[in-house]
């Protein structure tokens, strides 16, 4: 995909500017935000590899000038938030402590490396990497490294601008955090809109309750983790979709139907057609089971939800009855 050349500036703002290599129905190409106050500079999330991270930089040159990247904020552990970090040496890196805790149960890039390469194109993994990953050069991508980490609350300032920082995980995944400048919030991928989202930790409820402290921050522009700017009603529809998928979950779980039947089922009619990726709920579903059924944390492995979601859009591709996801 072409990326963007240039930072966009936050309507009505000062000092902020988004990174959004956007494109419906893929994987991968997140939301950066940069802040630019005085003599100095952050950055909340940074890109999947080393030449995405190029792109944002070049992109950035002409406003950032002579300034340095002083603090790199990662709103949550997935590699597509954070691997780029090690493009702005010196920089503090903050997240929360449960992030920085989980980043051992991650895939790390020389994992997405091997499984993009070394897996079979034929089987339902390699297809969907090769698919959805192949654009991407796992190798200059690096582990993030949290200098500064913190629970509930962190503020600091750049230049002469207050940001503050809310862990509002596990949802989207075990670390999140939110941050808000002013009236504007980052929010990471506990908001995920314009195609249909994964999420790695939950339940669902958390999700919601993420996107409902958003909009307590009484937000005039949010920056979802993937997508264009959004607006607080925008937000306020894609709560209605999260609860929806929860009650759907929810109703086959206690008819007793396995993870994938329930996919299944509710793909049986049109659900939320407008949305791209379908076979991320395998994800959503598969997570939200193990909340309902025992109460606690989710007991699968990323790459185990992933290749769950794969399975799906295979089979749905190899059957010419079915429109291809």
């Amino acid at each position: 995909m072409d990326l963007p050349s240039q930072l966009v500036a936050i309507p009505n703002s000062v000092g902020l500017y988004a990174w959004m290599p956007y494109g419906s129905g893929g994987w991968g190409y997140a939301n950066c935000l940069w802040i630019i106050s005085g003599d100095d500079a952050a950055v909340i999330d940074t890109p999947y590899d080393g030449p995405l991270t190029g792109a944002m930089i070049r992109a950035a040159r002409p406003i950032l000038g002579s300034r340095r990247v002083s603090t790199v904020v990662n709103t949550h552990a997935n590699g597509d938030h954070s691997w780029g970090n090690h493009m702005f040496p010196g920089a503090a890196v903050i997240s929360t402590h449960s992030g920085s805790e989980h980043l051992g149960h991650e895939p790390t890039p020389q994992n997405m490396h091997r499984l993009l390469h070394e897996t079979s194109p034929d089987g339902p993994l390699g297809w969907y990497m090769r698919r959805h990953f192949g654009a991407f050069d796992f190798l200059s991508a690096r582990v993030p490294i949290p200098t500064v980490t913190f629970s509930g609350h962190h503020a600091f300032t750049v230049g002469g601008t207050d940001v503050d920082l809310f862990e509002v995980g596990p949802a989207h995944h075990s670390g999140d955090l939110i941050v808000r400048v002013g009236d504007v919030v980052c929010a990471g991928d506990v908001f995920f809109p314009d195609d249909h989202p994964p999420h790695w930790s939950g339940p669902i409820q958390n999700v919601i309750d993420a996107n409902e402290t958003i909009l307590d921050l009484s937000p005039r522009v949010i920056i979802p983790g993937h997508g264009g700017l959004k607006s607080p009603s925008e937000l306020s529809k894609h709560i209605d979709y999260l609860r929806t998928v929860q009650r759907e979950i929810r109703v086959r779980f206690e008819g007793g139907l396995t993870v994938r039947e329930a996919m299944d089922d509710i793909f049986r009619r049109a659900f939320y057609p407008q949305l791209r990726l379908p076979e991320r709920l395998m994800i959503v579903i598969a997570v939200e089971y193990s909340h309902l059924r025992d109460g606690g944390a989710a007991d699968h492995s990323i790459i185990e939800l992933a290749h769950g979601a794969a399975q799906w859009a295979f089979d749905r591709h190899s059957q010419p009855q079915a429109p291809a996801v």
